[in-house]
């Protein structure tokens, strides 16, 4: 994953995963973020190169696509088949690919080769993750599709096939957690136990006889003196 676009998009959908109520470690039914969750006032920066697709039997088409996306293709993509972009046998692998998002345990990194009809080139990522629609796994596809360079023809001639070069299959919460979790609080005497351990300083228990022993507190009350309501006893100050 080299290209800031693609991290940040990542990062964006990782926050919705774990706000959903996944744990770290969990080996569960996934929960993945609902299509509602997605907000485009809190992506602007990358909004013109994502899209949403939609599944609808066999065919998985784009819902919406930006305008940077658009421009890159030199058409509007909304209602094209995700996979049309991708030239031969990679058709059939990316369309395989998307239709089992959210179905399967991962999201997916598809790193292609855009040309354009007069043999120019341009390296291409594409991250796909899963999104819930109705309650149902899948339906709806979150992705954003970033070129690793930016060629001065990028956006006025457009690229008219992909052939794909990798795919990695990600499971990032895995190796990622939660921004915000819970402080692992710890009793206040197991604190002050291990940093007085850690520095030899002594017990704050005094072993002397007749006097405060570790095992139980006990007074010598044969020296208290009456004062008023107190009873005083003398061997030390707190």
């Amino acid at each position: 994953m080299r290209q800031k676009n693609t991290k940040q998009m990542l990062d964006y959908w990782l926050n919705l995963y774990w706000e959903t109520g996944n744990q770290p470690g969990e080996v569960s039914t996934r929960n993945w973020p609902s299509r509602n969750d997605i907000q485009p006032s809190d992506c602007r920066s990358i909004l013109g190169n994502m899209f949403i697709l939609e599944r609808d039997g066999p065919n998985v088409s784009y819902r919406l696509a930006g305008t940077h996306l658009c421009s890159m293709y030199g058409r509007e993509l909304k209602q094209e088949n995700f996979a049309e972009a991708f030239v031969g046998e990679d058709q059939q692998s990316a369309e395989s690919w998307v239709h089992r998002l959210g179905v399967d345990d991962y999201i997916v990194l598809i790193c292609s080769l855009g040309e354009t009809a007069y043999g120019d080139t341009v390296n291409i990522e594409t991250l796909i993750l899963p999104l819930l629609h109705e309650g149902q796994p899948g339906e709806r596809v979150l992705g954003i599709t970033t070129p690793c360079e930016n060629p001065a023809w990028l956006g006025t001639t457009p690229i008219i096939g992909q052939s794909v070069r990798s795919v990695r299959i990600l499971r990032p919460w895995e190796d990622t957690a939660p921004k915000f979790q819970p402080l692992d609080i710890k009793p206040m005497d197991n604190q002050l136990g291990s940093r007085r351990s850690n520095i030899n300083a002594p017990s704050i228990f005094s072993h002397q006889k007749n006097s405060i022993t570790g095992d139980a507190i006990s007074f010598d009350y044969s020296t208290a003196r009456q004062v008023k309501h107190l009873r005083i006893i003398d061997g030390g100050r707190t």
